[in-house]
């Protein structure tokens, strides 16, 4: 049981400092002029998702075998390089419509800015919340199905300190990443705000395409 906690802390520790875990959600929260507690929340229910999807997945190989998480694999490998990628690209085609823009103004948008911001704001939050959804932690995987075998209580010890741990480190990761952005010139990031983000999202999901976690 020790070997079993021990595992699970360090593996969930070491997952949540993935940066397609956490520096989305900085660099988006920072490009859509969100507060750290919106930034947050945005980051606890994507990060939730990402932990109850992991969790039901484990649920499932600790009943069913490895098998299942080896079929779903190929999924999962996919879906967050590929939603990442499509909200990178929205970004960068946002840069390039402000580029060409800038000078022309529109005097009907200033009554519907709110409702756009909430409209983005919900839209931003499902496409995050389901690429962390579609995208279950495998390596746990290995730790549910030892804990299956053991028992109950190990299955949910293992839920447990994977769900507190991941999630605590994304929210930790993310304060930490916004402090860092605000040492930078707010001007400049102004004008770069949507390259940045959209550059960030595509790099990601070209590292996820490649790298395995």
């Amino acid at each position: 049981m020790d070997a079993l906690f021990i595992g699970s802390l360090t593996l969930s520790l070491l997952h949540a400092l993935i940066p397609s875990h956490w520096l989305p959600f900085v660099t988006i929260g920072q490009t859509e002029r969100w507060s750290l507690r919106q930034t947050l929340t945005v980051t606890a229910i994507a990060g939730l998702a990402h932990t109850v999807s992991t969790t039901l997945l484990g649920v499932l190989v600790s009943l069913a075998g490895w098998q299942l998480a080896e079929n779903y694999h190929d999924l999962s490998e996919r879906a967050i390089p590929l939603l990442l990628l499509a909200l990178g690209m929205w970004y960068l085609m946002q840069h390039l419509r402000h580029r060409h823009g800038h000078d022309h103004g529109d005097p009907g948008a200033a009554g519907m800015t709110d409702h756009r911001k909430a409209r983005s704001h919900s839209a931003l939050l499902l496409s995050l919340g389901l690429a962390m959804f579609l995208s279950p932690c495998l390596e746990i995987e290995t730790y549910f199905l030892g804990a299956g075998a053991t028992g109950w209580e190990a299955v949910g010890l293992v839920a447990l300190i994977y769900n507190v741990i991941t999630l605590s480190g994304m929210l930790g990761m993310v304060t930490l990443g916004r402090r860092g952005l605000q040492q930078v010139n707010p001007h400049w990031f102004e004008h770069h705000e949507n390259l940045i983000t959209g550059l960030t999202l595509v790099v990601l999901a070209l590292f996820n395409f490649f790298i395995e976690f």
